[in-house]
Parts: structure tokens; C-alpha cells; sequence
């Protein structure tokens, strides 16, 4: 009787891991294509596209916030330029490397957001090759005895 038991017992062990074994074995495949995505993870560029709104401005009675200067802001970009081909920023938030920030072209518009902590900063377009001041900012300075376009971030 005893016997009877030990033998039913390991019939039961076998058919319990050859239930779970097969299954395994079968979807091995599709267990590995849906996870691939865990293994493909890659560092990118953040980019904009072309439903990026920015928040709408608070009502005129409404108390605005007012945070702290450690913050960083969004600042836009933009330059009216409808046949340039390509129009970077350099500038000294950038260490002065046009082609690590590309405009996207928008109609007729070039434009980007980029995220800013409170402070000066010195900048200058990048129109296919050649350095440009932004048009709509009056406010210069100088880098390197050029003269380059300043932003004031408060």
C-alpha cells in the first residue's frame, strides 16, 4: 500500500513539471518578443513635435506663482526664416555647439523650447552656416569680441 502511494505521488511530480515544461518550451519564442522591449532601452535626444502647446496664461485675477530662482524655465526659440534650410542655436548653456540644438521648422517658422535655470546667457542662431543675432531680441553682448544675442532669465 505503501508503495501504491509513492507511486502515485511521483506519476503526480512528473505530469505536474511535464504540464509546466511544454507550455515554457512553446512560448519560449513569444515570452522573448514580448520582453525585448527590456533589453532594446537606448538614451535619445528629447525632440519636439508638432503638438507641443505650451499652458495657457492665467486669468488676470488670479494670484500668480511665483517659484523659487532654482527652477528652471521653458524658454522658446524661434526665428521667421521660411527658406533657410537648417537653423541651430549656440550658445554659451551649450558650450557653444550649434549642432547640439536643432530648431524644427514649423510653416515658415523655425522654433524650439529649451529648459533654463535663472540667469544671463549668450546666444546666437546658426542659418545654414552662417551666425546670425536674434532679430527679436534687442539685448547684445559680447563673447570673444563678437557681438551676440543676451537673454535674461529671472
Amino acid at each position: 500500500m505503501n508503495l501504491e502511494k509513492k507511486t502515485i505521488l511521483m506519476t503526480a511530480v512528473v505530469g505536474f513539471l511535464i504540464l509546466v515544461s511544454v507550455p515554457s518550451v512553446l512560448f519560449h519564442k513569444a515570452f522573448k518578443k514580448y520582453f525585448s522591449f527590456l533589453y532594446s532601452w537606448d538614451v535619445a535626444v528629447l525632440k519636439l513635435n508638432k503638438t507641443t502647446t505650451f499652458p495657457k496664461a492665467p486669468k488676470k485675477n488670479h494670484v500668480p506663482y511665483a517659484p523659487p530662482h532654482s527652477e528652471l524655465r521653458f524658454v522658446k526659440f524661434s526665428i521667421k526664416m521660411p527658406k533657410a534650410k537648417s537653423v541651430k542655436i549656440a550658445a554659451d548653456f551649450n558650450k557653444w555647439k550649434p549642432n547640439d540644438l536643432a530648431l524644427v521648422k514649423s510653416k515658415k517658422t523655425w522654433k524650439t523650447v529649451v529648459a533654463l535655470p535663472s540667469g544671463e546667457y549668450k546666444y546666437l542662431y546658426k542659418i545654414d552656416n552662417e551666425f546670425v543675432l536674434d532679430p527679436l531680441n534687442p539685448k547684445t553682448s559680447h563673447y570673444n569680441g563678437q557681438k551676440v544675442s543676451l537673454l535674461v532669465i529671472k
